[in-house]
């Protein structure tokens, strides 16, 4: 067994074809056809069988990529261990942020990660935090920025702050008169049952923004009549700008999107909190480049 048949199998596995995979490993597909036919020749057992054109790791395939990813987190181990040891000169960080955090948080962090470590090459993973915890664990990525989950038990995690959830009307809304204001809050406060007949805009339920919605109606014993599902938080932004209906934004998002004075923010009345955190795998001991990448998270963010 080397480790390139496990990073090659691992690839087929997880891109669910030979084509996919040999384009995520910049290979061809031939290339990668062949390679996985003499693998399984010099292993002495077939690792996937054929069904029409979907390929299906075998009881033997399962087992040997149950072990490779064992092997591939003890290299990832010895890696991090090297990195330090040779004082983090040269490397390589996997980042994994929302595509939505990477447009405007990336500019100021890279900036000054790379002013520290000019020869550790960093690699963007800009995808929904919902496959994050998938990325760390199979060892995609070495950090995930995102907010902190129910399952975030399964990872190590370092707060770098908390962030208010508001509510986003259209600005010529009738119920934005409603609005309590005090001197010492930036936004107004608006009591959610006031909302009882709007039409809200919320994530997908698989979503983590989708999950704090439904704990914000359940803590409130409300219950929206009418939903939109979307998995675009702009896209909601948008559709509230445009007098469509009402929707959850976190506030940090509100400095960085683009609705023309269209929109009016409030705090719900009891206020609700996420906290944003930088995840990695459990039990890992980081390379010292990045513990300074999520240093300057927590300063810079």
């Amino acid at each position: 067994m080397e480790i390139r048949d496990i990073e090659y199998v691992k690839a087929i596995v997880d891109k669910g074809s030979i084509t996919k995979a040999a384009q995520a490993l910049y290979i061809t597909q031939p290339s990668l056809s062949t390679y996985i036919k003499n693998m399984q020749q010099r292993l002495g057992f077939e690792v996937f069988i054929q069904h029409g054109k979907k390929l299906d790791l075998t009881y033997l395939g399962e087992e040997f990529l149950k072990y490779g990813m064992q092997i591939l987190k003890v290299q990832e181990d010895f890696n991090d261990t090297m990195q330090n040891v040779l004082d983090n000169k040269f490397g390589r960080l996997r980042l994994a942020i929302p595509l939505l955090r990477s447009s405007y948080l990336v500019p100021v962090l890279l900036p000054k990660f790379q002013e520290q470590f000019p020869n550790v090459e960093v690699q963007l993973n800009e995808s929904s935090s919902k496959t994050f915890f998938h990325l760390i664990e199979n060892g995609d990525v070495d950090l995930a920025l995102m907010n902190r989950t129910k399952e975030g038990h399964r990872l190590e995690t370092e707060k770098i702050k908390s962030e208010e959830i508001l509510l986003a009307l259209p600005a010529n809304h009738p119920l934005s008169q409603f609005g309590v204001y005090s001197n010492k809050e930036p936004y107004p406060s608006l009591n959610l049952d006031l909302l009882a007949d709007e039409l809200f805009i919320l994530h997908q339920p698989n979503q983590f923004s989708r999950q704090v919605a439904d704990d914000i109606f359940a803590k409130n014993h409300f219950q929206p009549q009418r939903i939109l599902a979307t998995r675009n938080i702009e896209t909601a932004i948008n559709l509230v700008a445009n007098n469509f209906g009402v929707c959850f934004i976190n506030a940090s998002h509100t400095k960085h999107l683009n609705y023309n004075g269209k929109i009016s923010f409030f705090s719900l009345k009891d206020k609700v909190y996420v906290d944003l955190i930088v995840a990695y795998r459990k039990n890992r001991i980081l390379p010292s480049f990045a513990k300074a990448f999520i240093d300057i998270c927590k300063n810079s963010i």
